[in-house]
């Protein structure tokens, strides 16, 4: 399986709404809403010290107004802002999945698993992108992340099979 089938694959096993941690552009956004779910997109669209992806905030702009814009179509809710302040506006376990990615660095990774994994009903999916240690030029800590965390509760998670793997586990 690619990341673009994880989408029907949420819905085939009965998982209806999520939220997808860092939503760029929105192209994977709309492919999770093609699927038929709905989906709450967060991000900041916004740059700060130690973040490495993207520097320039007119930068940053552009990208918001293209995935407001692809995702009009949709059930989707952008929500702007910090990932750490919107996630006090979920309930714990109102969601059936949620799709990390945002900052790749081991704080950031580590806090959207923690938190946003609160917020996934139990037999709901926590999952990702970018399974790897270093994307381009920047390094990458999911895979440290993931791996840690996946160790320190025996859990046995999946992956997608492409260049940036999504990695997914379901929660118990």
């Amino acid at each position: 399986m690619v990341r673009e089938e994880l989408g029907k694959m949420f819905y085939d096993i009965g998982l209806r709404v999520g939220a997808e941690i860092g939503t760029e552009k929105g192209i994977f956004a709309e492919s999770l809403c093609k699927a038929g779910l709905k989906l709450y997109c967060i991000d900041a669209w916004t740059p700060y010290a130690g973040y490495k992806d993207y520097t320039k905030k007119s930068t940053l702009d552009s990208y918001e107004a293209e995935a407001r814009e692809r995702l009009k179509p949709y059930n989707a809710t952008i929500k702007k802002g910090w990932s750490m302040d919107l996630v006090k506006n979920f309930e714990d376990e109102s969601l059936d999945f949620v799709y990390i990615d945002g900052n790749h660095d081991f704080k950031h990774v580590t806090e959207d698993i923690s938190e946003w994994g609160k917020k996934v009903r139990k037999g709901g999916i926590i999952s990702g992108h970018d399974y790897v240690r270093v994307r381009s030029s920047i390094e990458c800590q999911v895979k440290d992340v993931v791996d840690a965390w996946c160790h320190a509760y025996k859990i046995k998670p999946s992956f997608t099979d492409d260049e940036f793997t999504s990695w997914y586990f379901v929660k118990q």
